[in-house]
């Protein structure tokens, strides 16, 4: 798999549903100022929460986009890489995926929101932003299903089962939805130190 346009959606907890997604818009704006995201140049910020099921809040940068979003109905942080990357598909996916958690920790340790939002460990979206390289098919998934399974391992542990589920769809991005069972939930933490990243401080 060539592409780097790969995309990780991470769920808010069921207490965080109804949270008002602009209210991180004062929030992205101070992440630019202070340049927050290592590695990424962050320069705008876009606020469609008036639109139903939509992109709700984007803080977009040069290299990827973040959006709080209900794209799919339900509120969640997306990780959108725009930019290629370099290193193998794993490595390019295990960095989509630190890039995702750490984000979504950083806004749930915002003092700005007091622990109003907090996301849940145990479901995830996966998807290729890139039909030539990545086409919604059986092919695809059974080309990156290995990688995939690879990082989520590094992920959640050997004790954790991780179901995938795929629908070929021509007429769709390229998608996998992740259920992670079997184990207690880490937090968003945890997750990172497993992944190497370490533990972010609070902005």
């Amino acid at each position: 798999m060539d592409s780097s346009k790969l995309s990780i959606k991470l769920y808010t907890d069921d207490r965080s549903a109804d949270f008002p997604v602009q209210d991180a818009v004062p929030v992205f704006h101070s992440w630019i100022q202070t340049r927050a995201i290592d590695d990424h140049l962050l320069v705008d910020v876009a606020d469609y929460a008036h639109v139903p099921d939509g992109p709700g809040v984007v803080l977009v940068a040069q290299e990827a986009n973040v959006y709080l979003d209900r794209f799919d109905g339900r509120l969640g942080l997306t990780y959108s890489r725009k930019q290629p990357l370099e290193g193998s598909f794993v490595e390019r996916l295990r960095f989509v995926v630190t890039a995702a958690i750490e984000t979504a920790a950083r806004l749930e340790e915002s003092p700005a929101f007091d622990g109003r939002i907090q996301f849940r460990t145990d479901q995830l979206t996966f998807k290729i932003n890139d039909r030539p390289l990545g086409p919604n098919t059986a092919a695809t998934f059974e080309a990156i299903k290995g990688d995939l399974e690879h990082v989520l391992r590094e992920l959640v542990g050997d004790s954790a089962r991780v179901a995938l589920r795929h629908t070929p769809d021509p007429r769709r991005l390229f998608e996998v939805v992740v259920t992670i069972e079997g184990a207690s939930a880490p937090n968003l933490n945890s997750l990172l130190a497993r992944l190497g990243a370490g533990q972010l401080a609070s902005d």
